[in-house]
């Protein structure tokens, strides 16, 4: 970008010196909003949550306060890569990315090209501070367990039996999804030859309860990514 398309950008998302920008990027349906929400404390239908829905919900770059007290942040919702408003090898540079200071890209199961065309052009930066997570990691764990189940299972309905059994399963199908995201998102990378990242493993429930200082039985790597945009918020 020039300096004409920084100055621009920057006006048109009030890029305010002082404080830090932090933009929530990656497929469309992927839990952005709610991904938010959960990082500023707050539930979905809260009066200054971001929307949400089972529809597209953001169609424009959306800015978001942090509501804790002295806080230096400002949040951004991006609209989903790869749609037919948003073509996957113009995104970066269309939707001004450049002027993020940190960039935090949620994945699904696989790497889609609009993933690997962000953090190819973030390696460009070196000035935007880049993390990686998996979305909707709860869901997941729990189709993959429902998956292994007698057909019309329902753990609401089931006997005590049954729903141990569940558990048990669902114990099995964290540890190995936990696993095989590591090893897929690094695999990923590396075939794709960009530098390799850690990925958090996050969902939106256990995200809202390690934001608001409460335990969560279904948290993964939600604290770590708390402390580490944490420690990155100290250090720039």
């Amino acid at each position: 970008p020039s300096e004409e398309d920084i100055v621009w950008m920057k006006a048109a998302y009030r890029y305010s010196p002082g404080f830090l920008h932090l933009a929530v990027i990656g497929f469309s349906g992927g839990g952005k909003s709610s991904f938010i929400n959960a990082v500023r404390g707050l539930s979905n239908n809260g009066p200054i949550a971001a929307p949400t829905g089972i529809v597209k919900t953001t169609d424009a770059v959306t800015r978001y306060t942090d509501p804790r007290p002295d806080s230096q942040i400002f949040w951004y919702d991006v609209p989903g890569a790869g749609t037919r408003n948003v073509p996957d090898w113009q995104y970066f540079n269309n939707l001004g990315l450049f002027i993020f200071d940190c960039i935090i890209v949620l994945v699904d199961n696989h790497f889609l090209d609009s993933d690997l065309a962000i953090l190819r052009a973030c390696e460009q930066f070196t000035n935007i501070e880049v993390f990686v997570a998996r979305s909707k990691s709860d869901q997941h764990i729990n189709n993959m367990a429902l998956d292994r189940m007698p057909r019309g299972f329902d753990p609401c309905h089931a006997d005590d039996e049954a729903r141990s059994r569940f558990q048990q399963i669902k114990s099995e199908t964290r540890r190995k999804f936990i696993d095989e995201t590591r090893h897929d998102v690094q695999a990923n990378l590396e075939s794709n030859n960009i530098s390799p990242k850690k990925v958090y493993i996050v969902c939106r429930d256990a995200m809202h309860s390690v934001w608001n200082n409460s335990p969560s039985p279904m948290a993964i790597d939600e604290e770590e990514l708390q402390n580490d945009v944490a420690e990155f918020v100290r250090r720039r």
